[in-house]
């Protein structure tokens, strides 16, 4: 949780019931384009603590990074006939051991860049994990075997930043980009690789 969003979100909503207190008492007075510039003053702030929490919200399952960052260990056992096991280790999460069918594990993760000035205020590129797979060598394999695929994001939220930036046009003041990025390995031995994000996408390499 940012403190810096909680600090925009309280900070601003404060101003902006402090600006409509002042509305009514200007009007009373016939102060009325006093009254009206507070008005726009307490919207103003009001819209600034109700776009900060969004992002807050949105963030929600997201972690950051700001450079080339294991975020996995994943256990790759071979079963035959294009048919293998997978554990995923991840930090303060319980593991995932899953059945994947296919000559290739696959994994892709969501990323979400932001604009400069935002990165200023302490708030860096985020990432979740989303998907894994078996994935087919052959395109035909794809086509008409059987496809394995699971979410390791879970059910995905309607204040999601993915969903809020489609919806919400503002936020696109703030991103510089949102992207979803994979990476994938051949199954022929049982191994164990480290799942890494940075700033170009996802990697997963031999551990």
């Amino acid at each position: 949780m940012s403190v810096l969003l909680l600090v925009i979100i309280f900070g601003s909503a404060g101003i902006g019931i402090f600006f409509a207190c002042l509305v009514p008492h200007a009007w009373r007075r016939g102060h009325f384009a006093g009254g009206l510039v507070y008005l726009l003053f307490m919207l103003l702030m009001f819209m600034t603590a109700f776009a900060a929490l969004l992002v807050q919200l949105g963030l929600k399952g997201y972690q950051a990074f700001t450079r080339e960052e294991p975020v996995a260990t994943v256990f790759v056992t071979p079963l035959g006939n294009q048919q293998f096991q997978v554990k995923v280790v991840r930090p303060n999460q319980r593991d995932t051991v899953l059945s994947c069918a296919g000559d290739e594990l696959y994994m892709d993760a969501r990323i979400l860049k932001w604009k400069p000035f935002v990165n200023l205020l302490g708030i860096h590129t985020a990432y979740r994990l989303d998907r894994v797979a078996g994935r087919y060598l052959d395109i035909q394999d794809e086509r008409t075997k059987v496809r394995t695929v699971y979410s390791l994001a879970g059910v995905m939220m309607p204040w999601d930043l993915f969903f809020l930036w489609k919806n919400v046009p503002f936020l696109g003041l703030v991103f510089d980009a949102h992207y979803g990025s994979a990476a994938f390995i051949p199954v022929r031995d049982s191994g164990r690789f480290r799942v890494l994000v940075t700033t170009s996408g996802l990697l997963m390499r031999p551990d």
